[in-house]
């Protein structure tokens, strides 16, 4: 089939490589490298390298784009990565579909940061939806979907690992039944949900959460994403790893209270509720400089904020 490919990123270049081995891509539409706070050429790179026609935008009506898309007269339009609103007008040129991959399990975690707040909310599995785009984000009708286990030690960067490896198949079987004229199914309504985007403010810590809590907001927060932070006489500390205390430490909420377990302990929750036993902190990195570990930067005594 002919497909117009619209994507960014390691995650757009996931999929379009696969699209490129099976099928007949004919325009390939990218952000600029830089694009916001990121830096990620890995769809422009891909393109070039395989002789691919690229298009660099912003968003996906800009002119030069709906040109190039309507030039390429595609079967189906296939999104990944693709970082702003496709409008109804760039949907309604494909002759067959246009397909998004989203990194969740449709309805549940439709929007942005869908791995993120899976793991930040002790989630056991996610997985994949190939749907089909509507005008309002992650609500058309499932044409495959794929779940990914999520381990209690998993990060973020972990889950990410994971998915990745699943995007090529599960986008190469949503082309073969949108190819043999299978209907998608439309989204069922219970469990649905939609999440924002995350910022820095969205993951600071509150040390009033109990022990699970915050051990699931660290790690779901690992690297390259924005890490868990609080702060420390008066400077932001990011949190790198945290883990469990082999035994409960109660009493103030941020009060650094011992050195065991290979890093410092941290009290949160309130001691009179179950699972507040405290926290771990493994590694941090403060504000202006480079990651330590919490040994080496907090002492029993010190406040977190």
């Amino acid at each position: 089939m002919r497909i117009a490919f619209l994507g960014y990123g390691e995650i757009g270049a996931t999929v379009l490589a696969p699209i490129a081995a099976a099928h007949e891509p004919a325009v390939v539409v990218t952000h600029p490298a830089r694009f916001g706070d990121l830096h990620e050429p890995h769809v422009a790179k891909l393109a070039t390298d395989l002789g691919l026609p690229v298009v660099e935008a912003r968003r996906a009506d800009e002119a030069q784009a709906v040109a190039a898309l309507r030039a390429a007269r595609p079967d189906v339009l296939v999104s990944a990565n693709w970082r702003t609103v496709i409008p109804p007008p760039v949907l309604a040129i494909p002759a067959l579909l246009p397909l998004n991959v989203h990194d969740a399990l449709l309805p549940g975690y439709a929007g942005f940061g869908a791995v993120n707040w899976a793991v930040r909310n002790g989630e056991s599995r996610t997985g994949l939806t190939v749907h089909v785009m509507e005008p309002e984000l992650d609500t058309g009708p499932v044409l495959w979907q794929v779940a990914v286990p999520i381990a209690p030690d998993d990060t973020a960067t972990t889950v990410q690992q994971r998915l990745l490896e699943q995007y090529p198949g599960a986008v190469l079987a949503a082309l073969d039944r949108a190819a043999s004229g299978v209907r998608p199914v439309p989204q069922h309504g219970g469990g649905a949900s939609f999440y924002h985007r995350i910022t820095e403010a969205d993951t600071r810590i509150d040390w009033t959460l109990p022990t699970g809590r915050l051990a699931d907001l660290v790690r779901a927060h690992s690297d390259p994403f924005v890490n868990a932070w609080c702060t420390f006489a008066g400077r932001k500390l990011y949190v790198k790893r945290a883990a469990r205390p082999s035994r409960p430490h109660r009493g103030t909420p941020g009060r650094v209270v011992r050195h065991t377990d290979g890093g410092v302990v941290v009290v949160c929750g309130r001691s009179w509720e179950s699972g507040a036993d405290g926290i771990v902190l493994l590694d941090v990195r403060p504000e202006h400089g480079g990651v330590q570990p919490a040994a080496e930067v907090l002492r029993p005594g010190d406040r977190l904020e």
